[in-house]
């Protein structure tokens, strides 16, 4: 049970753990002898090497706006990448709709895009995968530079908090007193006045003093498990392996005698 708080103890530690965050549209901007390319931000949150890596990079002049991406076919300004909807529809095909689904013939449905994008696509896709393994391996990056692109709602400048966010210290040196108790604690169980005292003492509940709702407790010389869930004991043993009141009555059936019981029983 110690083993189990001192895990949820680090578990929320390492939540409250400085760590870089940025803001959800804001874009890493890679610039490589095999061209540009754009990562989203939020992929390098945390506290890894790729983390510490972009936190470290200068802040781009410009800012991801409403015209800052253009489609490849027409040119027209986006605040995302990719393809216009307009040229987007160029691309449909004509499906036919055999199980009359859509009250008609068919409906239009997104067509292959032209090869030579796609491959342009793939090839980007595999340069900021390599970047990334790059980064976290500590290879040689081989780019020129990188700076982050922080977004604008479309057209309205943002306040952007800083990307590394602080430890909250209050919160860690309430963790640090809770586990200081809990050692404290344990040291205590060792000593026999303490033993006897924990053995002569049975709180209102009857719930022991160390007990974390939820774990399962098998009672020595037995097979018997036994848990406290929602203020109630529960046990399961030979001839009835399924979670019932300690409380309740076993009622076996003169057939099956060791069936599962339905809903009305427990």
């Amino acid at each position: 049970m110690v083993t189990k708080a001192f895990e949820l103890i680090e578990i929320v530690r390492n939540a409250l753990e400085p760590k870089y965050e940025f803001p959800y549209y804001a874009l890493v901007r890679v610039h490589s002898k095999d061209g540009t390319f754009h990562i989203p931000a939020p992929m390098f949150n945390g506290m890894s090497k790729r983390s510490k890596w972009a936190g470290s990079l200068p802040i781009a002049q410009d800012k991801r706006d409403g015209e800052y991406f253009e489609c490849p076919f027409c040119g027209e300004r986006s605040f995302f990448s990719g393809v216009c909807e307009d040229c987007r529809r160029d691309y449909e095909v004509w499906e036919e709709d055999e199980n009359g689904e859509f009250g008609n013939d068919g409906h239009w449905v997104d067509g292959p895009l032209p090869i030579e994008y796609r491959n342009r696509e793939s090839m980007e896709k595999a340069a900021k995968e390599e970047l990334l393994r790059r980064i976290d391996t500590g290879v040689d990056l081989g780019i020129i530079s990188a700076e982050i692109v922080l977004p604008v709602a479309w057209g309205t400048e943002l306040e952007h908090s800083p990307f590394l966010k602080c430890a909250d210290y209050s919160a860690q040196w309430a963790l640090d007193r809770i586990e200081k108790e809990i050692r404290c604690h344990e040291e205590l169980k060792k000593h026999e006045e303490y033993q006897e005292m924990i053995r002569n003492y049975t709180p209102e509940d009857g719930v022991p003093l160390d007990y974390i709702e939820g774990d399962v407790i098998t009672v020595e010389g037995s097979e018997e498990l036994r848990r406290h869930v929602n203020g109630v004991w529960q046990h399961k043993h030979e001839g009835y392996d399924y979670w019932h009141l300690m409380t309740r009555v076993h009622k076996e059936s003169m057939i099956y005698p060791l069936c599962e019981p339905d809903m009305n029983e427990v």
